[in-house]
C-alpha cells in the first residue's frame, strides 16, 4: 500500500509541475542579442518586457552585448535564447554538450550593401579597384567572397590598400565607422557597408556625393533578395519545455518591425538600456528611417522554412573558408 501511495504521489506531483505539454513553473530565461541590426529584431521585446504569453511566473531577462561577445556567451551556455550569426551558431550549438542549442528561426536576412561613387557599378567592375570591407573572416567578408566565387571572380581577389591591375583588392576595416571618413574624402571609392552605416554615409557623412548602391542580398539570391544572417538559437531543454510558445514567436517578431518603424527612439533607448556598462551603443535613432529598417531585412522565418537556405549558405561560406562555419545536420534545426 505504501509503495502504491508513493507511486500515485509521484504521478500527481509530476502532473502538477508539468501538465500536459508545458510546465506551470517559475523560471527566469536569459535572452541575448548582439548590438546592431540583430538587437533591433528584439527591441520591442526589451521595451515591453515580453514573455511571449508564457505563464506569469516565467520572466524573460534581456541582454544586448557587443558583437564580439555573443559567441563566448553561447559557448558558455549563458543564454537560454540567443540571436546569433548563423555561421557562429553552426560552430557553437553543441559547445555545451549537456544542453545544446537548436535553431528555431532566422530573424535577420542580410543588411549589406556595396556603396560607391563609381558609375555603372558591377561586380566585374570591381577589378582594378580597392573595396573597403568590414569583418575579415566574418559574415560581411564571407558573403562577399561567396558571391564572387559564384561569379567566377574569387581567384581575382587580393588584399591590400592600393590598386592591383586586373584584381579586386580588399582593404579590411575593423568596423564601418573607420571606413566612412575615407569614403567621404574620396580616399576610398567603394565600401561594403551594413545598414544603418550605409544610411549614415549617404545622409549624414557625405550627402553631397552621388552614391551608387549594390544590394548584396540580391547579388547573393536574386529571387529572395536575402540570405540567412542572424538566427534564434534556443537551449534544447528550454525549447522542449516551452515548445508551443517558442514556435509561436513569429507574430511577435513581425510586430516588432512595425513597432520600431514608428518608435525608433524608444527602440534605440530600449537596446541601450540593457547594454553592459561601458559599451558604446552602435545605433543612432536619427538614421533609422523606415527605408533603413527595411534594408536591414528584419523578419521571422521559421526553422523548417529556412532549413535548406541555411544549409546552402553554410556550404557556400565553408567553400571559401573551411573554418568559417560547420556543416549542420538535422539536430541543428528545431
Amino acid at each position: 500500500m505504501k509503495k502504491l501511495f508513493s507511486i500515485l504521489l509521484t504521478l500527481i506531483l509530476t502532473f502538477a509541475l508539468f501538465g500536459c505539454n508545458e510546465p506551470n513553473t517559475t523560471a527566469s530565461l536569459e535572452f541575448y542579442a548582439p548590438d546592431g541590426a540583430p538587437a533591433l529584431s528584439i527591441a520591442k521585446f526589451i521595451n515591453d518586457k515580453e514573455n511571449f504569453g508564457m505563464d506569469k511566473d516565467v520572466s524573460v531577462h534581456y541582454n544586448v552585448v557587443s558583437a564580439n561577445n555573443i559567441g563566448p556567451t553561447m559557448a558558455k551556455g549563458d543564454g537560454d535564447l540567443i540571436v546569433m550569426p548563423v555561421n557562429a551558431a553552426s560552430k557553437l550549438y553543441k559547445a555545451n554538450a549537456s544542453d545544446p542549442y537548436v535553431m528555431t528561426a532566422v530573424v535577420t536576412h542580410g543588411n549589406l550593401y556595396i556603396a560607391s561613387t563609381e558609375e555603372n557599378l558591377t561586380l566585374e567592375g570591381l577589378k582594378g579597384k580597392v573595396i573597403g570591407v568590414i569583418g575579415q573572416g566574418l559574415v560581411p567578408d564571407l558573403t562577399l567572397r561567396a558571391i564572387l566565387k559564384d561569379n567566377g571572380l574569387l581567384d581575382d581577389v587580393v588584399e591590400g590598400d592600393t590598386v592591383t591591375e586586373g584584381k579586386i583588392t580588399i582593404r579590411y576595416f575593423a568596423q564601418a565607422p573607420d571606413m566612412l571618413p575615407l569614403l567621404k574624402q574620396g580616399k576610398l571609392s567603394i565600401g561594403l557597408l551594413p545598414e544603418p552605416a550605409l544610411t549614415n554615409l549617404t545622409t549624414k557623412v557625405a550627402p553631397d556625393k552621388t552614391w551608387n548602391i549594390l544590394d548584396v542580398q540580391e547579388l547573393y539570391d536574386g529571387e529572395r533578395k536575402a540570405y540567412p544572417q542572424a538566427v534564434l538559437m534556443v537551449k534544447k531543454s528550454v525549447y522542449d519545455t516551452f515548445k508551443s510558445k517558442i514556435n509561436a514567436m513569429g507574430d511577435y517578431f513581425n510586430e516588432n518591425l512595425t513597432w520600431i518603424k514608428t518608435n525608433t527612439a524608444d527602440a534605440v533607448s530600449a537596446i541601450t538600456s540593457v547594454l553592459p556598462e561601458g559599451v558604446l551603443p552602435s545605433l543612432n535613432a536619427a538614421v533609422l528611417s523606415a527605408q533603413t529598417l527595411d534594408n536591414c531585412k528584419i523578419y521571422y522565418q521559421s526553422s523548417q522554412d529556412a532549413k535548406q537556405q541555411v544549409i546552402d549558405y553554410l556550404n557556400k561560406i565553408i567553400a571559401v573558408n573551411a573554418d568559417s562555419a560547420k556543416a549542420v545536420s538535422d539536430d541543428f534545426f528545431a
